[in-house]
This record gives structure tokens, sequence and C-alpha cells, in this order.
């Protein structure tokens, strides 16, 4: 109130201009953050109400919301807990029958738990519900993913690792600017990531596909990529870049690291860069970011087959500074590389 009183840079106006979406928009890069009660897997929002919030009633919100979508640059976040104060889940499987919908759901783009954010902009239903899980709170994970699979909006198939909803590195987030001024963020996969991946590897040129997976591969099928986006962070870490622009899931970027076992000391590492940010220094980055994680969980190093002609490869593991030995099967290198 100290800082309130007499301040120039504060001007108070009526009602009508305020919540007018048409003022709103006129300023640039308005972020309206709105508290929601609760999601459905589907997208539907339901809010508070008498608790409180700037706006007196649903109709604010509406206002906020407009009036940030149509700002240039400007984006609409809803914000809810996972589980209430009661304990019971926020993230459901539908909330068709419950009060206070958001009338606007289907444009809703941006979702924060406590567990992370999810960009539903352009998402079909199956993407949405499967984005919306990975932000539910770990243990209502395997209860949304069972119902939806029984109401036909999950795969019937759809694989999901308990353990890694508990254990998923939510502490890994980080951005790198790279040659050319090219910026990507980074952070570690997740399931929702399905599509994306897969969208991935469409984008890659039959010559990266080979020096990748060792033979021709044309079509990539939902039972193959979930079992790949679906981690088993105890033995394994995969990070993924993303160009670093609002609202842009594109992967551009994927490499991990397999172990067959917590006894082994050597994984196996993988990377894959999209044909656009290679040259720029992204592979090497992710190679030193993979190793430091690595030597965290001490491990001693990695071991790699690549294609006697991937040069590229091999230009990027040599920059590395590793022990390495080579053994030689065929027209594969298998590496040893020891940190």
């Amino acid at each position: 109130m100290q800082w309130l009183d007499h301040n120039p840079l504060v001007e108070f106006r009526s009602i009508d201009q305020v919540f007018n979406p048409i003022h709103i928009s006129r300023t640039p890069k308005v972020v309206s953050v709105l508290p929601a009660r609760e999601i459905d897997l589907s997208g539907r929002l339901t809010l508070h109400t008498g608790t409180g919030n700037v706006g007196s009633g649903p109709s604010e919100m509406v206002d906020f919301f407009n009036g940030a979508l149509t700002s240039k640059g400007g984006r609409a976040i809803f914000a809810l807990t996972s589980r209430n104060r009661e304990g019971k889940p926020n993230i459901l499987i539908s909330v068709r029958k419950r009060p206070n919908q958001f009338s606007l759901w289907e444009s809703v783009t941006t979702v924060v738990t406590e567990y992370g954010s999810v960009n539903m902009k352009g998402r079909s239903v199956r993407e949405r519900a499967q984005s919306l899980i990975d932000i539910a709170h770990p243990d209502d994970r395997a209860g949304l993913v069972a119902e939806a699979k029984r109401r036909k909006i999950l795969y019937p198939d759809q694989i999901f690792l308990s353990e890694s909803a508990h254990l998923y590195p939510a502490e890994i987030g980080f951005q790198q600017t790279f040659r050319e001024n090219i910026e990507v963020r980074f952070r570690a996969l997740k399931p929702s990531d399905e599509e994306n991946m897969r969208q991935l590897f469409y984008r890659l040129s039959d010559k990266s596909v080979e020096y990748r997976y060792f033979y021709p591969i044309k079509t990539m099928f939902h039972s193959d990529i979930q079992e790949y986006v679906n981690v088993d962070y105890r033995h394994s870490l995969s990070l993924i870049g993303l160009p670093d622009a609002p609202d842009c899931d594109r992967i551009v970027a994927e490499a991990r690291f397999d172990r067959l076992s917590l006894q082994d000391p050597y994984a196996e590492l993988s990377i894959m860069v999209d044909e656009a940010y290679q040259h720029v220094g992204v592979g090497t980055y992710l190679c030193r970011m993979l190793s430091r994680f690595a030597q965290e969980r001490h491990l001693k190093g990695f071991t790699a087959d690549v294609l006697t002609e991937n040069t590229k490869m091999h230009h990027v593991l040599k920059k590395m500074g590793w022990n390495m030995k080579t053994q030689r099967v065929g027209g594969v290198n298998r590496l040893t590389m020891d940190f």
C-alpha cells in the first residue's frame, strides 16, 4: 500500500476499460495467469468463484483470456495444483457435469501444474490427454491412463511406467545459444512427446535414418515410438532440444544413454539431430551434458555402434576427448569411450 500511495505509475480506471478485451489486446505481450479449479483430459476447465479473484466471476476471466490471446506476443496461462487441499485430484477424466465451466475451453493453450506445463495448441484429444497426464500427480497417472484406455481416449496398448512417473528428472531444464544465434532449450523426454518424436523421424533424410538405425525405415509406428518415449529413468536418460520460441514443441534433437542394468558401468549412447540444426554444435553440446549426468550416476563411460561411413558422428565423439577404443565389425565401429 505504501508503494501504491500517490504512485504516478498506477492509474485507476473504470471496469468497462479494465475488463475490456479490446483495450487489453492493445498492449503487447500481455500474459494472463488465470486460476483453474479442475481440468479433464480433453482440456475442459472449471473455475473458482467467490474465492478472491481479481475478477468478480468467470465472465471477467474470459475478458482477460481473450485480451491476452489477441495481444501481440501475448498468452493466457491456466494454473492449478495437481491435487486440491483435500488431496483429491484436480486432473480428471471428465468435468462435463461440474459447475462453473470455462466456455472457451477449446481455445486454451497453456496449462501449468507443479509438475510442468503443457502446450495444447493444435493437439488432438489423444495428445491432450497424454500431455495432461504428464503434469498430473504421479500417484494419479496410472488411474488416468487406465480409464482413458477404457474410454478409448488412449490406445489400448498405451505403455505406462509407474516408476518413471516418480523418477522423471524435472530439474533438468536449460537453454543454450549456438552458432548463427540459434537458441535451443533442453529438457528430459516425456511420454507425451510421442508425436513430436515421430515428426522428427520423418524430417530426417534416408541417409540420416540409416546412420541412426543401420537400415532403412520408412514408417515409425505407435507401438515402436511409444516404447522409445517411455523412458525407464532408473537405467536411462533422454534429453530433447526444442527451439526457444513460445508454444513451440517441435523436437530438433534427441540424445540418450541406456544401460542394461544398474551394475553396468557403461551406457550405450545415441544421438539424433534435425538436419536443419546440424553443424552448429547441438550434437557436441548434448554429448557433454549427457556425460555430465552419466558421471553423476557413477558411470565410467559410453559405448556406441557407429557406421564406418558416419564421419559426422565420429567427428563429434573425437571432439569430446574421451579415451576411445575401437573394434571394427564389418562396416560398424564398436566404440568404448572412457570419461
